[in-house]
């Protein structure tokens, strides 16, 4: 009966639970460049972006750096000289406070890089790069700038985001009961009542090994009930997770709709990550967008 209950929620959400803007996927490495380490420098006149790479060509003439937040791109670092062959090493101008306010703001923080990089042929290739500061490591930077350069600022309270995809996505809703806890995230400026795109983390604290398979059987009929349009597919499976998505043409009042999801067991509860798009047919360029951050997830 639990896990009849269970699946009902499951199945609820996958229906219930808005505009998109410019999805960028995460990308570390390309034919050109592979990305070793960004971060902030600190040393006794300022602070910086410090990006390390290792390049693989040696025809490349510019790689610029721009820090992404939605529609919104600011230009962080750029390098036009001296680049060549091996572990490259660029670093920003000093940055000014509202570039590096996020250090003062309590609880972790997600951020986005994109950068553009040029060869001697006017061919342009990108990185994409989501870096992540936990409150712990944000003390330690508060420290050496008081340290440092004499700055002490008050810490101030925000909204847990995460910058999965270069767009802030905010907690729309969350909730927890003796069979799972729930949290879904949404883009910035969009509502959780009329959300296209969502991401979701379910924590399922009845899902082992054990009943893995009888779950996402039960999964499968409850979706295809009255949905002839409905189409499911395991995109990969092992004993310690399982990738698949389904879609369909609209189903049961709802709209056409897909969700893409990785649910990793463990012995006794399973995880499951996911993102679920309602509005119309899901572009290609954004499941690979959904597919390397569910990938990454941990």
């Amino acid at each position: 009966m639990k896990q009849q209950q269970l699946l009902f929620s499951i199945l609820t959400l996958f229906f219930f639970s808005s505009q998109v803007y410019a999805q960028v996927k995460p990308e570390l490495e390309n034919e050109w460049i592979q990305s070793k380490s960004l971060g902030p420098i600190i040393d006794e006149n300022s602070i910086q972006w410090n990006f390390i790479a290792n390049v693989k060509v040696d025809n490349l003439e510019s790689i610029h750096g721009y820090e992404v937040n939605g529609s919104k791109k600011s230009k962080q670092i750029s390098g036009t000289s001296k680049i060549t062959k091996g572990i490259l090493s660029l670093s920003s101008q000093p940055l000014t406070e509202k570039d590096f306010l996020w250090i003062y703001e309590l609880g972790n923080t997600s951020l986005f890089f994109t950068f553009e990089i040029s060869n001697n042929k006017g061919e342009k290739k990108f990185l994409n790069v989501p870096i992540n500061f936990s409150e712990k490591s944000k003390e330690t930077l508060r420290l050496v700038m008081e340290k440092n350069l004499n700055i002490k600022r008050e810490t101030v309270k925000v909204l847990f985001y995460r910058n999965l995809d270069g767009r802030r996505w905010f907690v729309g809703n969350s909730g927890e009961n003796e069979e799972q806890v729930l949290i879904e995230m949404i883009p910035d400026g969009t509502k959780i009542e009329t959300w296209t795109e969502i991401y979701r983390l379910n924590l399922l604290k009845t899902i082992g090994s054990s009943n893995r398979a009888a779950f996402m059987n039960a999964i499968k009929d409850g979706l295809s009930e009255n949905c002839p349009s409905l189409v499911f597919n395991t995109i990969s499976e092992s004993s310690k997770e399982i990738f698949y998505e389904w879609s369909h043409d609209g189903c049961n009042g709802w709209p056409a709709s897909t969700e893409i999801s990785r649910l990793v067991t463990g012995p006794s509860h399973s995880t499951m990550f996911s993102f679920a798009y309602k509005n119309g047919k899901l572009p290609k360029d954004l499941r690979e967008v959904y597919l390397t951050i569910l990938e990454n997830e941990k």
